[in-house]
């Protein structure tokens, strides 16, 4: 049979057709399209053999580049994954957070809330105690008050220091003497005025190198005295003690002085004579009792028989004591 050049072209695109199956389906399986760009030339007119077909790629090479592909893909899901969990990670950290951050701020509002209300209550208890010891404090002032009021009895003693003519004469002349009071009366309470009484003796040292009119060794002058008058009390702030101011009247008796070379006046046979004082003091009240310092200025017309030379006697006794 005679195979004209038809056929024979027929038959090469057949072979051909045949050749290119298997490659068609080896690059469908590959993720890599591979295309051929030799032209395979047909001529219709002239016989030419077939060329041989390409030979199929290695199917080796194929593998590793699926493997490679497989491998970039699990690489790629595992940094995926691990991206994930760090972000996963971050996001439990952070809401973690915000967790205890919001627990931290409920406990400092509850500590404070607590701090507060110890604060509430310590200050309530506070202001109770500081009631109470004004309460306290004033139910003892008005006890203390109540002892300021009523008769009262006196024990004093102290200097007594001449003035005017009995300190300054120069032919007849006293030094500083001592004092010996007992002071009563009665105090109204929450009235400022209240009534002083006072029965003294006051002793004024003569000097030893003068003398008398006789020419006898000058002797101490001894004043016996009592006197009454009132009393203004000045209350010191919230305390029971007191500042006072007094004055009044008084009947005296000098004694002591020579009335001849041989005789000396006693208080039998002198004179009483009316004199007046004014001073001011200090009362310091502890509990039933009290302590008080004092002076006094004292004023008394003398009008004494021979021997007594001063037309007045003038004196201010300084006296600190016990009253009860």
């Amino acid at each position: 049979m005679r195979v004209g050049p038809s056929s024979t072209s027929a038959i090469a695109a057949i072979a051909l057709l045949l050749a290119a199956a298997p490659m068609a389906r080896a690059q469908q399986q590959e993720p890599r399209r591979t295309t051929s760009t030799r032209r395979i030339p047909i001529t219709k007119d002239r016989t030419r053999e077939a060329e041989p077909a390409p030979a199929p790629v290695a199917r080796g090479v194929n593998q590793d580049s699926i493997a490679a592909a497989d491998r970039a893909r699990q690489e790629e899901r595992f940094r995926q994954e691990e991206r994930a969990r760090q972000e996963d990670r971050v996001r439990q950290d952070e809401r973690a957070r915000r967790e205890q951050a919001r627990t931290d701020s409920i406990a400092n509002a509850e500590r404070q809330r607590q701090d507060s209300i110890a604060a509430v209550a310590a200050a309530r208890q506070d202001s109770i105690a500081r009631a109470n010891d004004r309460t306290r404090s004033s139910a003892g002032l008005q006890m203390s008050r109540r002892h300021n009021s009523g008769f009262y009895l006196g024990v004093a003693g102290g200097s007594t220091m001449p003035i005017g003519d009995l300190k300054d004469d120069p032919t007849n002349s006293y030094d500083m003497g001592w004092n010996v009071t007992v002071p009563f009366g009665w105090d109204f309470g929450s009235f400022p005025l209240g009534l002083r009484f006072d029965l003294a003796m006051d002793n004024l040292k003569a000097k030893t190198s003068l003398v008398d009119p006789f020419g006898n060794p000058m002797r101490n002058v001894v004043i016996y005295s009592g006197s009454g008058g009132l009393k203004l009390n000045v209350p010191i702030y919230r305390t029971a003690s007191r500042f006072y101011l007094m004055g009044g009247a008084g009947a005296h008796r000098i004694t002591g002085y020579a009335r001849s070379v041989d005789s000396v006046q006693t208080i039998k046979d002198a004179k009483t004579n009316i004199g007046w004082y004014a001073g001011a003091g200090l009362n310091l009240r502890l509990g039933r009792s009290a302590i008080f310092i004092e002076s006094r200025y004292i004023n008394v017309d003398p009008k004494q028989p021979a021997g007594f030379a001063y037309p007045m006697a003038n004196y201010i006794p300084i006296i600190a004591g016990f009253q009860f």
